[in-house]
């Protein structure tokens, strides 16, 4: 899951906005900014008497810019015997993104800070609002991707999520700007709204391993482990696939030198219903902060 999406050669796990936020909030991890964007092809799944079969996509492409895996050929497994923890976790990937939507949360806490995302992943479209305390006002942001992308918070969370100047923030706090997908901020602000950017919080880097068969909330679960390295943390990942069926999620937990960062699961297979706003207001680069 890397939350690390927005890690330099780190690709998009968990890492990455959200570590963007987290660490200007805790002051305790450094930052950098990688935009990614990935784009996903049909797969085919096929079920059997006695085991649950994916094929993976034979063109599963994640963003250039990024570090993610690139799927070549389509390698077939049976979940219930996993022996490759390369081959589960991009049988993982691929069943993600083979489904109509993803509920799915996100939390970490440190030094008195913390952050949460609610987020419904859908095939082209999803929605997302997230949440920030970090001393001073709470931050609010909503996302609702429909071809078009349209954000709207308060002040503190248009400032601290997108990165919008204060006089920027304060004028369009309330109202809801639409980001056409021509505007250079597009694919950053849009990841992990679609089941085809948001499987790849799966993938951290690094030598993955596979554990035992354990149970995480009341479900058969298998952990496959993964760990790297950047700019002087360390980063460890555990994502809790189910054992039986397709390799889906049930929770990641991410560590960043003490930052723990959890994502929960919720019902799969559910359409995202994002809504188009069409009084919105057109987004202007002008408003962003200078880098």
């Amino acid at each position: 899951m890397g939350v690390r999406r927005g890690f330099v050669a780190i690709g998009t796990s968990i890492s990455a906005v959200i570590l963007a936020s987290a660490l200007a909030a805790a002051t305790a991890i450094a930052q950098s900014t990688t935009t990614t964007s990935t784009t996903t092809t049909s797969t085919t799944t096929t079920t059997t008497p006695s085991s649950t079969t994916t094929t993976v996509p034979p063109t599963t492409t994640p963003p250039t810019t990024s570090s993610y895996p690139t799927t070549t050929s389509p390698p077939t497994t049976t979940t219930s015997a996993p022996t490759n923890p390369a081959l589960l976790l991009d049988t993982a990937i691929a069943a993600f993104q083979l489904e109509r939507g993803a509920e799915w949360t996100l939390n970490w806490s440190l030094l008195g800070k913390s952050e949460s995302w609610v987020a419904h992943s859908g095939q082209s479209d999803g929605t997302q609002t997230r949440t920030l305390n970090a001393g001073g006002p709470t931050g609010h942001l909503s996302l609702d991707l429909d071809g078009k992308l349209y954000v709207e918070g308060n002040a503190a969370g248009l400032g601290n999520f997108l990165g919008f100047t204060a006089s920027a923030s304060k004028a369009e706090a309330g109202h809801w700007v639409g980001v056409p997908k021509t505007a250079a901020v597009f694919d950053s602000w849009e990841v992990d709204l679609t089941v085809g950017t948001a499987a790849y919080m799966l993938y951290l880097g690094g030598k993955p391993v596979i554990g035992p068969t354990t149970t995480i909330r009341g479900q058969s679960v298998i952990g496959i482990s993964q760990s790297t390295k950047a700019d002087g943390l360390t980063i460890s990942q555990t994502d809790y696939l189910k054992a039986s069926g397709p390799p889906l999620p049930v929770e990641i937990i991410e560590n960043v030198d003490g930052l723990v960062i959890t994502v929960v699961y919720g019902a799969w297979g559910k359409p995202a219903h994002a809504e188009i706003h069409k009084g919105a207001v057109p987004f202007l680069k002008t408003w962003l902060a200078k880098a």
